[in-house]
C-alpha cells in the first residue's frame, strides 16, 4: 500500500491550547505521526511517497474564499514563536481556543492536504488503496471555520478533487472519539457524497453542537448524512455492531470511492478515548471495511498518544490488508 507522507510537518509545532481558562500543552506534536512512520517503514507491505504539488485553488472546492484568505493572511503576519488564539467569534474563523494560529499554519495545513490530494489523484488513477499521514488532522474543519485542531478539512478537499476529475460518487466514513462536523457541514446538501459518523455523543463530548442521529442533511442531500452518537465507555462488541449498520448503509449507497477519516483516540488506552476498544477490536475494524470493494483512501486524523497509535494503527491494517 501507497503510504504518503511529507517529512515537513515537524516544522508544525503549536506549544499552547486554551482548556477551562488555563495554557495547557498542545498535545499535537510531530511524534503522532513520526511514530507511525518508524513502524511503517519496518513492514514490506508499505510503500513511502511523497506529495506532490497542486493548485491551491482545490482548496475553494471545499472551503469558502474569505476563509481561507483569512487564515493565510494571519499566518503571514505573525511573528516567528507567536500564537493567535480567537478573539472575536464571528470575526475570528476559528471556533474554539484549542486551534492557534501560527506564522506557518496556514502552509503546513496546506501541506497536509496536499497529502490527501496526492492520496485522491493515485487512488483514481490507480483503484488501488492510499494511506495519508496528514498533520494537521482536517475533520472538525468546516466550510468557512476551523476548529478542533483543524483548519483544512483534508477528507472533503481529497472528495471534492475526485469529483472534479470524475463523475464518481464518494462515502466518507469517520471512525474516531469525536463527530466529524466539518465534513458534516461541508457535505450536508450533498447526495452524490454520502457522510457516516461513528462517535461519542455530542451532548458530553466535542463538538457539542452537532453530531446528533436526527442531522439527516437538507434539500438535495437529506438522507446522505448519518451520524451514530454513542454513549460514553461504550464496549467493542457495541462499536463493532454499529459499524457494520454502517458498512450496510456504504454498501447500499455504492459508491465508487470510499474515503476514511480514522482517528485512534477511541483505544481504550489513548487519555482522549470514550471508547473501551484494544487493539485487537482496531483488526476487527480494518477486516470489516476490507470487505468493501472499493478504493480507498485513509487519512490519519485524530489520536496524539504515540504507543497507541503505532498498536492501533498496525492492528488496523493486518485486518485491512489480507
Amino acid at each position: 500500500m501507497k503510504v504518503i507522507y511529507d517529512p515537513r510537518h515537524v516544522f508544525f509545532q503549536p506549544k499552547n491550547i486554551f482548556e477551562n481558562s488555563k495554557i495547557k500543552v498542545n498535545p499535537d506534536n510531530p511524534n503522532k505521526i513520526e511514530s507511525i512512520v518508524g513502524l511503517l517503514k519496518k513492514d514490506l507491505r508499505f510503500d513511502f511517497i511523497k506529495p506532490m504539488d497542486f493548485p491551491r485553488s482545490y482548496l475553494y472546492l471545499a472551503h469558502d474564499q474569505e476563509y481561507i484568505l483569512w487564515l493565510k493572511t494571519l499566518s503571514k503576519k505573525l511573528k516567528t514563536e507567536e500564537e493567535y488564539f480567537p478573539k472575536v467569534f464571528g470575526y475570528d474563523k476559528i471556533y474554539d481556543t484549542q486551534t492557534p494560529i501560527t506564522n506557518n499554519t496556514f502552509e503546513m495545513a496546506w501541506i497536509s492536504a496536499k497529502c490527501a490530494l496526492t492520496g485522491a489523484d493515485y487512488i483514481i488513477k490507480t483503484a488501488n488503496d492510499a494511506y495519508c499521514l496528514t498533520r494537521p488532522s482536517g475533520i472538525h474543519a468546516g466550510l468557512d471555520n476551523g476548529g478542533g485542531k483543524c483548519y483544512l478539512n483534508n477528507g472533503a478537499i481529497a472528495a471534492k478533487y475526485i469529483q472534479s476529475k470524475t463523475n464518481a460518487y464518494i462515502a466518507i466514513l469517520n471512525i474516531g472519539s469525536f463527530h466529524a462536523n466539518g465534513t458534516q457541514e461541508i457535505f450536508y446538501e450533498d447526495n452524490t457524497t454520502l457522510t457516516i459518523s461513528i462517535h461519542s455523543n455530542p451532548s458530553d463530548n466535542f463538538p457539542y453542537i452537532s453530531g446528533y442521529e436526527w442531522e439527516l442533511g437538507c434539500n438535495e442531500g437529506r438522507g446522505y448524512n448519518i451520524n451514530f452518537p454513542l454513549s460514553k465507555n461504550n464496549e467493542a462488541k457495541d462499536y463493532i455492531r454499529v459499524l457494520e449498520k454502517a458498512i450496510l448503509e456504504i454498501k447500499n449507497f455504492d459508491p465508487d470511492f470510499l474515503i476514511i477519516s480514522l482517528s485512534t483516540d477511541m483505544n481504550e488506552n489513548d487519555e482522549n478515548s470514550c471508547f473501551k476498544l484494544n487493539s485487537n477490536d482496531f483488526k476487527n475494524i480494518g477486516n470489516l471495511i476490507s470487505k468493501l470493494e472499493v478504493p480507498k483512501l485513509i487519512l490519519q486524523e485524530n489520536g496524539y498518544n504515540s504507543n497507541v497509535n503505532e498498536i492501533s494503527i498496525k492492528s488496523f491494517f493486518d485486518g485491512l490488508i489480507i
